[in-house]
């Protein structure tokens, strides 16, 4: 069931945040903070996995030397 105007209470000297009647939770109506929020919640997403990335790679080159060195010595 969607809230209406009626379930809601303005908070004095707040602008963006109201009270819901029913359970007595702060909101916030400030969409332009939420929409700011989720693409820089994205954007960290993007760099933990590209982070993720970059560590898997220098793991990997760190193995391919390991095993062009036993290569190498056994060629000697």
């Amino acid at each position: 069931m969607e809230q209406g105007i009626k379930d809601i209470i303005k908070i004095e000297g707040e602008r963006d945040l109201v009270r819901d009647k029913n359970s007595k939770a702060i909101l916030s109506r400030n969409y332009e903070g939420l929409k700011a929020y989720k693409i820089q919640k994205k954007q960290m997403s993007l760099i933990l996995e590209y982070e993720n990335d970059i560590n898997t790679l220098k793991s990997e080159i760190t193995e391919i030397r390991a095993t062009l060195e036993v290569i190498v010595n056994k060629i000697k």
